[in-house]
This record gives C-alpha cells, structure tokens and sequence, in this order.
C-alpha cells in the first residue's frame, strides 16, 4: 500500500523574491519532510534508485540513499545490502579502514544475511593490503603505518567466521604483525591459537616455527629469569623434532644450540653472583649444572675451572 502523502506548499518570501519549499507529511516518521530527503515508497524501489547512483559513480547522491534505505527500512531485505554498498563506496573512495567498519556493520546489524560471506573476504583483502604495506591516510599526504588496524581486522575476521575460508590465515597473519610490532606475548598467542584450533592448516608448520622464533626472542630480553629461554628452546625442540624434514629444522638446530649456550651463560652469571655474595655453596649448585646439562658449551669449561678454584679454597 503506498503511503498516504499530503502536500504543504509553504511560501517564503526571500530578499530576492519568492521561493517555495515541498514538504510530505510521512506516516512512518510522523513528521513533515521535503521530498528531497524522504525513501521511496518501498525498500526496493529505494535500494534501485540508490544503486543507480552508484553505478554512475556519483558517490554522494548513491551514499546519501543508501543510508536513507536503512534509516526508513531498518528491518527490510534490503538493508543488509545497503549497509554492504557502503563498504563498497569507502573502498571506491580510497578509505579502506572505513569501508572495513562499514562491513562490520553488516556482521553486526544482519549475521544472517547472504552477503555474509561476500563481506568476510572484502574485510580480509583490506587486512592484506594493509599487510603487505599500505598505509593509513592521516591527514593531507600524510600517511602512517597500519598493522594495528591489520591486526584489528584479521581477529576480526577469524572471530566473524571461526572455522571459515580465511580464519587460519588471519589468526597467522596477526600473529606475523604482532611479531613485527615485537609483541611477543599476543605472537605466541596467535600462533598456539593456530595450532590448537588448526591442526590441518597449510600454516601448521610455519606457526610451530613462529612460536620457537618468538619464545626465542622473549628470552633475549630476560636477564636472569631462564624461563622464556627454556620454552624457547623446548619449542624449537618440538619443532625439530615434529618436522624432521622440513626446510627450517637446520636453522633450528642452530637456534637450538645458541639457546642452550645463553642458558649456560646465564646459570654461569647467577654462580658469579653467589661468589661474589660469598655463598659458595650455591655457586657450586649452578657450576655443576652447567657442567652436567650444558657439556658441549664453553661455559662448561668454565664452570669447571671455577669449580676446582673452589675445591682448592
């Protein structure tokens, strides 16, 4: 049933002569509009006319309709795709974090919609473009990195559609960004995200390898608390061990060996410090340690030669 539409002429009198103004009375809002900005008649109707803007381009008219179809026809059909075409214009338009928030809305607004899909893989190519380099604009021709908003939209994405086309890969890729951030805590959590939620991901591999490499690096900003160390080098170790032949396990081997010699390093440091405290009996603690679980290390030898200087005092 079409609306009931009753037609004001309102005169105004300007300083230059008369100008008239339409207005409509429109039951839906229960107020006078101007024709000019009230929806038409049915949602369809709008949703064709607000597409025929955009398919000239004219961003600005097919915007404006766009969102006059969702305030009109919030529950309609059609809303969904009117939320979906605005992604599409901020893309059009070169603002890809605003068309990702723009597709959200469609997530957010109608999970059940068909476009769905359609929306998670634009969210993920706009994670990507800003993963492989693209940056922010900010203002004018200034321009800022954008892996935060990457991280953003691949969690985003993976929590959209868990056990979806692009879930693994952006859960990896988040974790990649982290790492490059030096957010090693989150990196750790992406990664062991993967490979407990993933088991068959073509990630699989690269992310056991990714999670050693940040244990790793977490232990290099230690001073004398082993423990990242160790899990560092128990996650190269399993690694290894788990993919024997795979292309990465000889630079893991060396990882393996360093790790093993900065934990010796390390237990040697904490025995110098009890000597230098004057408890020799805990410095002898470590030295034999060392010498035990560290052999093949240089501090091996040295924790023996400090050893015998001890024995002879």
């Amino acid at each position: 049933m079409r609306k009931i539409v009753l037609t004001l002429i309102i005169a105004i009198c300007m300083i230059n002569g008369p100008a008239f103004a339409y207005w409509v009375w429109t039951p839906e809002s229960g107020k006078w509009e101007n024709p000019k900005y009230a929806a038409k008649d049915t949602p369809q109707e709008q949703l064709d006319y607000a597409v025929s803007f955009y398919k000239e381009h004219n961003y600005k008219m097919c915007l404006r309709e766009f969102k006059k179809l969702i305030k009109y026809y919030p529950l309609s059909k059609q809303a969904p795709t009117a939320q979906y075409y605005i992604g599409r214009i901020m893309e059009d338009l070169g603002r890809p974090y605003e068309a990702f928030k723009a597709y959200q809305k469609v997530i957010d607004l109608y999970p059940y919609t068909e476009s769905v899909e359609e929306v998670i893989k634009r969210e993920f190519k706009i994670g990507e473009a800003f993963f492989s380099g693209k940056k922010l604009k900010i203002l004018g021709p200034w321009k800022v990195s954008a892996n935060d908003k990457a991280i953003e939209i691949f969690k985003t994405v993976a929590d959209n559609a868990p056990y979806g086309k692009y879930a693994d890969s952006a859960i990896f890729k988040a974790g990649l960004l982290y790492k490059k951030i030096l957010d090693y805590d989150n990196a750790v959590m992406m990664f062991k995200k993967l490979i407990d939620d993933y088991p068959d991901s073509k990630f699989i591999d690269k992310a056991r390898y990714q999670l050693a490499e940040c244990s790793k690096r977490m232990s290099l900003q230690s001073d004398y608390d082993q423990t990242p160390t160790i899990v560092a080098r128990k996650e190269f170790e399993d690694f290894v061990e788990k993919h024997p032949e795979s292309s990465m396990s000889d630079e893991a081997k060396k990882i393996i060996l360093k790790l093993k010699n900065r934990e010796a390093e390390n237990a040697y440091n904490i025995a110098k410090f009890y000597e230098s405290r004057d408890i020799p009996e805990s410095a002898v603690i470590y030295y034999r340690d060392i010498v035990q679980k560290y052999p093949d290390t240089e501090w091996a030898k040295k924790a023996q030669g400090r050893l015998n200087e001890i024995q002879k005092k």
